[in-house]
């Protein structure tokens, strides 16, 4: 049986992580580390449609035949993050989630409802392949979106209506992910609320790993781990990209320190202006020259006046 209420031996004190999550990841982690390792999804939020290529990464390699990209990620990652309950039936994980609270958390993200079922039915539409030293996935993420029969109260009809939560199945590759891939914690609101899908690759593979390398990460290197070979306008374009959300990721805990990517303290938005937390800055005050220096005598000895 898949048990998701505790993570692997290898990822210990997450029943801490999901508590200050509060009412996220009740019942499911939010992604797999597989999933951003291996660049699974475009990072952009316009993908194109890819026809079965293979993305390799140091991690493992894995292809898509159909369009999943950034935005996808966001409406998946949330669906899980919002699960209320879960079961399996016939060999599937089917999921609860109330729909009110994946729209409210995407809508701040720019998402409309048209929007939230396009990106479910493309995300239902792809077939996606991944192998890593440790595991194979092949099938599709999302296999339904069916209303359930139970119901919410729903406060926009006067508080007498009721609205109908979602009954999510999710595919034989996800449901594999999930038993055999590393499991992670966290609120992607943050994450969908950048305003690049690049920003947004660097942020998931970043937080994919319990901890940095020393001296934090090349900012090239990420950009390739994510994004592959770019020729040289592409890694400008990508390094300008990733300047346009410096404060939407320090509130993920992520830094630009020059060419370095770094993990900090996270920052509430209304801090991410003010330099991080957790990262060495230059002194408040320098030397400075005093105020007064020597000056030449207001007077000096004139010859005599006869």
């Amino acid at each position: 049986m898949l048990d998701l209420t505790r993570p692997p031996p290898d990822r210990p004190a997450s029943a801490a992580r999901r508590a200050k999550n509060e009412r996220g990841n009740a019942v499911t982690p939010t992604s797999t580390a597989a999933q951003s390792r291996v660049a699974l999804y475009q990072p952009s939020q316009r993908p194109t449609l890819r026809t079965g290529e293979w993305m390799t990464t140091s991690y493992g390699r894995c292809r898509v035949k159909g369009k999943l990209g950034q935005r996808h990620a966001d409406v998946i990652d949330t669906i899980m993050y919002h699960a209320e309950k879960r079961r399996m039936a016939s060999g599937g994980l089917e999921l609860l989630v109330d729909p009110a609270r994946v729209r409210r958390m995407l809508s701040d993200s720019g998402y409309s409802h048209e929007q939230l079922w396009v990106l479910l039915d493309e995300c239902m539409a792809a077939i996606i392949e991944i192998r890593t030293p440790k595991m194979r996935a092949m099938g599709h993420l999302i296999d339904s979106v069916i209303e359930s029969k139970m119901t919410r109260p729903n406060p926009l009809n006067g508080g007498t209506g009721t609205r109908a939560m979602w009954q999510v199945r999710l595919g034989a590759a996800y449901v594999m992910l999930l038993k055999d891939d590393l499991r992670l914690y966290y609120n992607p609101a943050p994450i969908a609320r950048l305003k690049c899908g690049i920003s947004q690759a660097v942020a998931r593979h970043i937080l994919s790993h319990s901890a940095e390398p020393r001296g934090g990460w090349h900012v090239d290197t990420l950009i390739e781990a994510v994004a592959g070979t770019l020729a040289s306008k592409g890694m400008r374009n990508a390094r300008l990209r990733l300047k346009e959300d410096v404060a939407g990721l320090l509130e993920l805990g992520v830094v630009l320190d020059g060419s370095r990517v770094r993990r900090c303290v996270p920052q509430p938005p209304d801090e991410a202006s003010q330099p991080p937390k957790g990262v060495p800055q230059p002194p408040d005050s320098v030397p400075q020259p005093p105020d007064s220096v020597p000056q030449p005598p207001d007077s000096v000895p004139q010859p005599p006046d006869f």
